[in-house]
């Protein structure tokens, strides 16, 4: 690797870890309290919640799988439109995508909360069997996100959302797209959410426990330093996944990939997971809550979207590739350091290319 690219790749990493990171938490927090809030601010218990926490999760995946379609359908349309006109949809899309996104999250969380709760056993048996699920259907690095996944807004990116089994309405009949987009949802982007949530809560309540939101200053980074420590295991090891052969054993190769993915999605809950809290006690701790929320809210999304990678709020879940790759959070390699790329040029041609909650 030249020097270049070795500058490149840490600008890469550290604006990621530093910058659209915490800016993707900071939507999430506002977003995902607001909407626990409205919807049960009168339900003191969890078994109260199962109604409005299903109607959220149906609201939510409902959303994502027409904004989804809605791309799909809108792309011949506007790719040879103005870059003012593909600008303002795009905004207009990304941020329903990530609203509803939130949306289908909290539903979700609160509908595990429900069932199967919060026993040690209930937690580790979702974990298990959403993460094995998974790993069988090959849709396991889906669980992966910031810091080591981030979206940049170009129009090839906004327009072809990911599906599981990767159909377009370019080259598929529209009904596939349609059930592949609603496969990719209520499937996988669920068991994603399963497994969240179980890790999430063993971590809360059993394996880090007192957790962050009980104790301030003292072990409020303790899911911080373990983040750091892990993006920087799976940086040193993943072009030695990568570049495995078959020579060295298909199970080696496999076993290898599982592990190094497993290893992303820790760091991603745990960098998410500490974030999050460091930003409910020093995030403007003296405005008061639907300020603070509102202002976490706007400040994620337009902070990003200046940044030009407001794709990254979104959450969609795809198949994993036949050579994995842990690592993309390429930002200044593909804009350049001394400069952002115009989005928007040369698409003339038509180329292909959890949250904290409090107890109860």
């Amino acid at each position: 690797m030249s020097l270049r690219s070795t500058i490149q790749s840490t600008l890469d990493l550290g604006f990621s870890l530093l910058c659209l990171g915490p800016l993707t938490v900071l939507f999430w927090r506002g977003t995902f309290n607001a909407i626990t809030d409205i919807a049960f601010r009168d339900l003191p218990t969890f078994s109260s919640r199962w109604y409005p926490a299903l109607i959220l999760y149906l609201i939510g995946t409902t959303m994502k799988i027409l904004v989804d379609l809605t791309k799909h359908s809108l792309r011949s349309i506007l790719i040879n439109k103005g870059p003012c006109l593909q600008s303002f949809s795009s905004m207009i899309l990304v941020y329903l995508d990530a609203f509803f996104g939130v949306v289908m999250w909290v539903g979700g969380f609160n509908l595990l909360y429900v069932f199967p709760g919060l026993h040690w056993y209930g937690l580790t048996g979702v974990l298990l069997v959403a993460s094995s699920i998974l790993m069988l259907i090959k849709a396991f690095n889906s669980t992966g996100s910031v810091p080591l996944g981030i979206s940049t807004d170009e129009f090839e990116n906004v327009y072809n959302p990911n599906n599981y089994f990767g159909t377009k309405f370019e080259n598929s009949c529209s009904y596939k797209v349609i059930l592949d987009t609603i496969f990719s949802y209520t499937v996988v982007h669920t068991l994603v959410i399963c497994c969240w949530w179980g890790m999430w809560e063993l971590e809360n309540r059993y394996i880090l426990f007192p957790c962050e939101i009980t104790v301030k200053d003292i072990q409020a980074w303790d899911s911080v330093i373990i983040s750091y420590f892990l993006v920087f295991v799976v940086v040193a090891i993943n072009n030695s996944v990568k570049e495995m052969k078959e020579e060295d054993g298909q199970f080696s190769k496999t076993a290898a990939a599982t592990f190094t993915a497993f290893l992303a999605f820790l760091a991603a809950l745990n960098f998410w997971r500490g974030i999050w809290s460091l930003m409910d006690f020093y995030f403007f701790p003296s405005m008061s809550l639907w300020n603070n929320l509102l202002l976490s809210h706007v400040v994620g999304f337009l902070g990003t979207y200046v940044a030009g990678s407001s794709l990254t709020l979104t959450q969609s879940s795809e198949k994993d590739s036949n050579t994995p790759d842990f690592l993309s959070f390429q930002y200044w390699s593909k804009y350049g350091a001394c400069g952002k790329k115009n989005h928007y040029e040369d698409l003339d041609q038509h180329s292909e290319t959890t949250p904290l909650v409090n107890e109860v």
